[in-house]
């Protein structure tokens, strides 16, 4: 019976006693040991943590098992305590934790090494089953360094009824993070909305601009959003902005192969809870489980995207190896996308136009890194699809004004305030062709 009523503090004697048997075998031995056997049994290579992390994590494994066996010494020295987890109701609650919370413990500690350093930030993305990620409605938060400001319908910029009224034309835009117009804090300074400003002063076309680009998109999101949401606006035109990371972001992704759920979701967060799940260790490793399910089941749908997940496509690849299968096959896709775009606009007698973006360091050196642009172009040309491809054209603003790339860019692609206004004045004469001769 003594024995029975001393359960408690055995069990904190042994998960105590456990959790120091931890502080000894998470090493940075043991665990390039693990990360070796781990690598060999998925046939992926997986990083081995840095020292000062995995000491970190003895260090926690070590005050977590003291302060465990301090508790079961208290318990055996204080007869209050020793009385009050005597009593079997406390006893078995107590089972039931440690049974549940030490394997917990342990697994959040050896696992927090291999977690890279995330932090959730904003509350502006919401999951979606069909697009990924979506803006949530009415959402007010920082993203980018600048407070953006989602409308009702979960885009950026003023509600645009749907029912046409007047005489102004209607422009739909589709793209990604130029397009939305990242770290430009206000929507009015983003290209569209400059663009049709122009439209109204040099050529006095009234024009209602519709943006619904989103952070991160790529064609296959672009059409959906376009058959769904874009359909009921009735545009006159549709203007697709084309960025090189189309072709390779979406193969980041779990439903194509890879093994992400979009940049844009890893910063989010709906609820405090769920940024305080965010950071555990348990709960990022069961995520990349989950993924890398997904990812296997849309590799065994789809063979050509085990070749593109192999050569762990980036941009660059576009520019400098245009004939590897690899990037060919990625351009299939991506261009697929484009095309039932172009289908669906067709199809209503909608014009359509692509812009496409460079990156920065392509204005360097067009010739020598312009082959994504010679795809497209061949591409769009062979089927009457209407593009501007505004590397030749930001080259001569550059070179006629004397502006630097990192005047017209913020970084590798996004545009500065100064770049959306340019853009703007670059893509208003096609424009306002299309609109003229629909």
């Amino acid at each position: 019976m003594a024995a029975r009523r001393g359960a408690v503090r055995l069990l904190l004697l042994l998960a105590g006693f456990t959790l120091l048997a931890g502080a000894a075998l998470h090493n940075p031995w043991t665990v390039r040991l693990a990360v070796r056997a781990a690598s060999a049994l998925v046939h992926r290579t997986v990083a081995v943590p840095d020292s000062a992390l995995i000491h970190r994590a003895q260090l926690a494994y070590l005050v977590a098992g003291v302060v465990v066996l301090l508790a079961a010494y208290l318990i055996g020295r204080l007869p209050p305590l020793d009385r009050f987890f005597r009593r079997p109701l406390v006893e078995k609650i107590m089972l039931a934790l440690v049974v549940l919370l030490l394997p917990l413990v342990w697994l959040e500690v050896g696992l927090r090494p291999f977690v890279p350093p995330q932090e959730k930030t904003t509350t502006l993305f919401l999951r979606d089953d069909a697009l990924g990620w979506k803006l949530r409605p009415n959402a007010v938060d920082q993203w980018g360094g600048v407070e953006v400001h989602v409308n009702a319908r979960g885009f950026r910029g003023p509600v645009v009824p749907y029912e046409r009224a007047g005489n102004a034309r209607r422009i739909l835009y589709l793209g990604d993070s130029v397009t939305f117009g990242y770290r430009v804090a206000r929507w009015e300074d983003t290209w569209p909305f400059v663009l049709a400003d122009s439209l109204r002063a040099r050529d006095s076309i009234p024009v209602e601009t519709v943006n619904l680009a989103v952070e991160g998109y790529s064609q296959w999101q672009e059409l959906l959003l376009l058959a769904g949401e874009g359909e009921k606006y009735a545009p006159d035109l549709v203007v697709v902005g084309f960025v090189l990371n189309d072709v390779t972001e979406m193969f980041h992704l779990a439903r194509f192969g890879g093994s992400d759920e979009s940049f844009q979701l890893r910063q989010s967060y709906s609820s405090p809870l769920q940024k305080l799940l965010a950071k555990s260790a348990l709960v990022y490793e069961l995520q990349n489980v989950i993924r890398e399910v997904k990812a296997r089941r849309a590799l065994g749908e789809d063979l050509r995207l085990g070749a593109i997940r192999q050569e762990q496509l980036e941009v660059e690849s576009l520019m400098r190896s245009p004939e590897a299968p690899a990037v060919r096959t990625a351009w299939d896709i991506a261009l697929a996308d484009l095309q039932r775009i172009a289908g669906w606009c067709e199809a209503r007698d909608i014009p359509v136009l692509v812009v496409v973006f460079p990156f920065t360091v392509q204005l360097e050196d067009p010739e020598g890194l312009g082959a994504p642009q010679k795809v497209i172009d061949g591409y769009t040309r062979a089927r009457g699809i209407p593009a501007l491809d505004l590397l030749p054209l930001l080259v001569d603003y550059s070179r006629d004004t004397g502006a630097a790339p990192t005047d017209i860019f913020l970084d590798h692609d996004h545009l500065s305030e100064t770049g959306h206004r340019v853009v703007a004045g670059l893509v208003a004469k096609p424009v306002a062709e299309l609109l003229a001769n629909p």
